[in-house]
Formats: C-alpha cells, structure tokens, sequence
C-alpha cells in the first residue's frame, strides 16, 4: 500500500472518531456563538518543511542512489471563517499565502552527490474539522489544496525534471490548544496525497534528480479571534433547534 492510500486512511479514521465522539459528554464550547466574536479573522503559521526521500534507487551498471531530506522553512499568513451555527461535518476554513523552501540531497555509490533548493510562493486553502477532546483541547484534521509557484531553484548540478507550477491536494493533522479566551495554537503536519500538475500517474510525492521526496510540512498555527466592530452583526441563536444543534457540535 503506498503512502497516498495510507494518508487518506489515517484521514478518514480521524474523521469517522471525531464524528462519532460528537455525541459523547458536553463541554464548555470552544468559541461562543452568542455575538461575542466575529465569524472572520486571521492566523499566522511559522514553521518546518522536511524532504522525506523514497527508498534507494538502482541505476544502471549497478549504481545504488541514496537521497536525503533536508530540513528548510515555511511561513504562511492567512484568514479563517467559521461556518454558519458552527457547520456541521466540516467547522471553518482557512484560505492564505505561504513562502516556503524545500530541499534535499542525493549520492550515488561512485560519491557523486547532487543537493536541490527550491522556494515557492504558495496559495493554501483547507476545510477544517474540529474533535473537542477537553475544554481547552481539541484534535483538527483538514483537506485542502495548494497551488505553488516556484520563485527560483538552485542546484548541484541544476534539477532538470523539476516544473515551475506545482497543483496538489493535501490533508493535514492537528492537537491544538485554547490557550486564552480569543487566542488558539494548533501544531500541525500537513503532506499531498495528490498532485495534479506536475501529474505522474497521481504521484503525490516529487520526483527530482534520480529520486523521489515527499513534502512534509511542519507548522504552527496561531489563531486570533476577533471581537465584532461596531458595524458588525454577528449572527444570534434564537431558534431552539439552531440552539440544540449548536449544543451538539463542539466547534462552537
């Protein structure tokens, strides 16, 4: 089983528990929906990337090829939306723009060793699902897509089968933390399962020099919520049945 399959496992493992722990115990709500908060506001995201190289490779004549991740960094700023009343299967989602480097390495059996760097401005966008484990404490688990656009790349000796244009779908893991009354951190893990473009027979990970490398991206989210302005009208529960299922959903 290849790693796309065991990624959209893990995925819809998580959703099914988070789905079904819904119903469990209540808990005090992670954001109020009394028109305390606005429905709009913005995160920042600092972090890691990290190569993670497929196994040796053999070429010709008997040439075994070793690659290697390195680790290299990402910043992403972006704005979320909750969902109306909380949502339902999916709570909010986020949309934003990332600058990251990747990079990583190869050397064959004759100590011939290449090293790639590559940075991208990225477009982001995830739909998110929140799982309430505690009143300050809640496991997120998310599906997007990203669009990069390769700014320049530098090599030794220079990639040839690398594109500029880069389009993939990811899914992303988080434990995240209500740390203070408008303040939440989210660690987080995010890998493609798929890429379209550059397609390779839907291979998620990238294909450079003689190898292949699967995006790790390593972040951390910080979220702010936002206090209405005074030309705001956040939205009101007034009818019981809005009320019921905002008490059922622990987005809220």
């Amino acid at each position: 089983m290849n790693m796309e399959k065991y990624l959209l496992i893990i995925f819809l493992l998580i959703f099914t528990i988070c789905n079904a722990q819904m119903y469990e115990r209540k808990k005090n709500p992670l954001v109020s929906f009394n028109g305390s908060y606005s429905m709009e506001g913005f995160y920042l995201s600092p972090g890691l990337t990290y190569m993670l190289p497929n196994k040796i490779i053999k070429l010709f004549d008997n040439i075994d090829v070793v690659p290697s991740g390195r680790l290299a960094y990402v910043v992403e700023a972006g704005a979320y939306k909750l969902f109306e009343k909380g949502g339902n299967i999916f709570n909010y989602m986020d949309y934003g723009f990332s600058y990251k480097k990747l990079s990583g390495s190869e050397i064959d059996s004759i100590n011939n060793k290449s090293i790639f760097k590559q940075r991208y401005l990225s477009a982001n966008f995830n739909i998110n699902n929140i799982w309430q484990i505690s009143n300050k404490k809640f496991i997120q688990s998310s599906i997007g897509s990203n669009l990069d656009f390769k700014l320049f790349e530098k090599g030794s000796p220079e990639p040839k089968n690398t594109e500029r244009l880069i389009l993939s779908f990811h899914v992303k893991f988080g434990y995240g933390f209500k740390v203070q009354k408008k303040f939440f951190i989210i660690p987080t893990i995010e890998s493609p399962f798929l890429t379209l473009k550059k397609w390779e027979q839907g291979k998620s990970s990238y294909g450079v020099f003689n190898s292949r490398y699967r995006p790790l991206i390593f972040k951390i989210r910080f979220i702010w919520l936002k206090t209405p302005g005074k030309g705001d009208c956040p939205p009101v529960l007034t009818n019981p049945e809005d009320k019921a299922r905002y008490e059922r959903n622990y987005m809220q």
